[in-house]
């Protein structure tokens, strides 16, 4: 009998097959950026105006421990937003199709004819 004691997968794919010009567009490197901004990079948690009050709620609320408390009192002192969010690994691969299709949508409408999705089902 043989036992594998290395690494192993359980993983599934779907393919998809898009249209695009070759060179992208202003607008669809925005409408990317967009994206990224809006969907991967969290919520707005404290900005450089935000009160000790509003501080330390959040602090509370997002259980911010004491070495990362220090980082963001440095990061909002150097005039930086600080943002916060999660990603659930439970569904990660349901939200990370969900994520290129949507993607996808947001490139299509801001496109007129640049970008296409031919087959961009993500079910498998």
């Amino acid at each position: 009998m043989k036992i594998r004691t290395d690494f192993v997968t359980n993983s599934s794919s779907s393919s998809f097959i898009l249209a695009r010009k070759e060179e992208i567009s202003e607008k669809l490197k925005n409408t990317i950026i967009d994206f990224v901004t809006e969907e991967m990079l969290g919520e707005k948690l404290l900005t450089p105006d935000s009160t000790e009050e509003e501080i330390q709620h959040a602090f509370e609320e997002e259980y911010i421990d004491e070495e990362k408390q220090d980082m963001v009192r440095k990061a909002l002192k150097e005039g930086k937003t600080v943002y916060s969010g999660y990603v659930v690994f439970e569904e990660c691969e349901y939200n990370y199709g969900a994520m290129f299709e949507e993607l996808w949508r947001k490139l299509e409408d801001a496109s007129g004819n640049e970008f296409v999705r031919i087959d961009g089902n993500l079910d498998y």
